[in-house]
């Protein structure tokens, strides 16, 4: 699949998803490394949409945001939110395509739809279906990669769960092939395949900083693979400083 983008033309994209793309204070996000990444291969990059922040991890307040980035030399435009289902962003994905016009989606939502909110596989990928027909509502060319949802503390110790999530990532796979359209493409990113939670997050489900490597790595292996964007990420991971443990304690 060639890219629709000649050299030197502005890449516009908007990462939509839940706390693992969103991040918390003083991560700095596979979002970070993904957009680190495609500019040292190169990409006229804009990442686009609502919002700029990360979760403020150290209150308990829900919904409430901070910019204390590990590092804050980068486009933080996202279109994230802690906790994000499926089933509630496809009721505002189509205005926000419109208003922030990406060329591109890199979307990893659904295991908030699955655990918080107890919706089966089959429920989950009717809300899938609707979001994508949503999100190119406001731009019939759209193209979206879609990431796998990830390992997690709860799949390893709840075999229930774990078959959930599997059966939803086989789902998402039919149904970007069921959609897939030579004017809209859609590809999956497989997030999954080199992320372990035990190793790669900082309480069994949020990305440490090598998970995040991880994800990010994912996403650009796809970009560059089907759409000839940037470059795959190199292998082996580099070994990167991780965030301190007290930035995530909650201020008594």
């Amino acid at each position: 699949m060639s890219s629709h983008h000649a050299a030197g033309n502005v890449v516009n994209l908007m990462i939509v998803g839940d706390s693992i793309s969103h991040g918390s204070s003083g991560d700095w996000t596979w979002r970070y490394r993904l957009y680190q990444h495609l500019r040292t291969h190169g990409v006229n990059l804009d990442f686009v949409g609502p919002k700029n922040d990360l979760d403020a991890i150290t209150t308990s307040q829900v919904g409430d945001g901070d910019r204390a980035y590990a590092d804050p030399d980068f486009d933080t435009d996202h279109d994230a939110q802690w906790g994000r289902p499926y089933c509630l962003e496809m009721d505002e994905i189509a205005a926000k395509v419109s208003a922030h016009r990406p060329d591109y989606l890199l979307v990893l939502l659904g295991i908030n739809d699955l655990f918080w909110y107890d919706h089966t596989p089959e429920q989950n990928e009717a809300s899938l279906r609707t979001f994508i027909t949503a999100a190119r509502s406001g731009n019939p060319a759209l193209r979206l990669v879609l990431g796998t949802l990830l390992d997690t503390h709860k799949a390893g110790v709840d075999p229930i769960f774990n078959a959930r999530v599997s059966e939803f990532n086989r789902r998402l796979i039919t149904t970007s092939c069921d959609l897939h359209t030579p004017e809209s493409p859609i590809v999956i990113a497989a997030t999954h395949a080199e992320f372990v939670a035990s190793a790669h997050t900082w309480d069994g489900t949020h990305p440490n900083a090598q998970g995040e490597l991880r994800i990010a790595a994912a996403f650009a292996d796809t970009l560059a693979g089907q759409f000839g964007i940037g470059a795959p990420y190199p292998r082996p991971f580099p070994t990167v400083a991780e965030v301190p443990a007290a930035a995530k304690k909650l201020i008594a």
